[in-house]
């Protein structure tokens, strides 16, 4: 039963940072790399991490975006470490899947602490060296994540192919976005480039979601089996 609640916390959670962060985006003041007196928020051409700024390109204060960023970045992150001590646990029964969880886990744990960090340290010049690094410590460790549990979710016996394609589906997508971070173009490079980097940031966003949604759905189904 332990298990089931903390596995069904996730999709909760979710739902709740999804929905902090649309409300930052109305209520962030605007501005982007290339266009600083943008008045909204430009889907395509802001980052997430825009709306943790303290203030805008141009100085204008951003506290109540940056705060509903903060607080999305930190329910996510302690969601997803709850989350992922209940899954080895629950696959126990079955040792190659249970090892390859658990360092999965492990990953996780290390990777968490570094998305707590893309929270914590915004993309201001001040900051914005360790905001980076945060970044990509978080993606890369979740990638190796993400393939040990499709590695898991495929030798259980239990475990069903929605649950393998979603999670290899996953894995590929971090993995082709991880290659846009290191050898992609800088977003201040020129306008093209920002818009393909925003653009992939918010479509392994949306993979993430996806993903996360029907792992929970699918691991409630099974606990409830017999």
């Amino acid at each position: 039963m332990k298990n089931k609640i903390f596995i069904v916390q996730l999709p909760i959670v979710l739902s709740l940072a999804i929905l902090f962060l649309i409300i930052a985006m109305f209520l962030y003041p605007g501005g982007t790399i290339f266009n600083p007196n943008a008045n909204y928020y430009h889907f395509f051409e802001n980052f997430l991490s825009n709306l943790g700024r303290e203030k805008t390109y141009i100085g204008i204060d951003n506290s109540v975006s940056k705060i509903l960023f903060k607080s999305s970045i930190y329910l996510i992150s302690i969601s997803f470490v709850i989350y992922f001590f209940a899954v080895p646990i629950f696959i126990n029964s079955h040792t190659k899947s249970f090892k390859l969880s658990l360092a999965s886990t492990l990953f996780v744990m290390i990777s968490a602490i570094a998305f707590i960090g893309i929270g914590y340290f915004s993309i201001a010049p001040s900051t914005i060296f360790y905001h980076l690094l945060c970044v990509k410590l978080s993606f890369y460790l979740f990638f190796i994540s993400s393939l040990l549990q499709t590695l898991s979710i495929y030798y259980h016996p239990l475990m069903n192919k929605k649950m393998l394609y979603s999670y290899f589906a996953f894995t590929l997508a971090l993995f082709i976005y991880n290659l846009l971070i290191e050898f992609g173009p800088l977003p201040k490079t020129n306008y093209q480039s920002l818009v393909l980097q925003v653009t992939a940031q918010k479509i392994i966003a949306l993979v993430f979601f996806l993903n996360f949604y029907i792992q929970s759905i699918e691991l409630i189904k099974l606990i409830k089996r017999p």
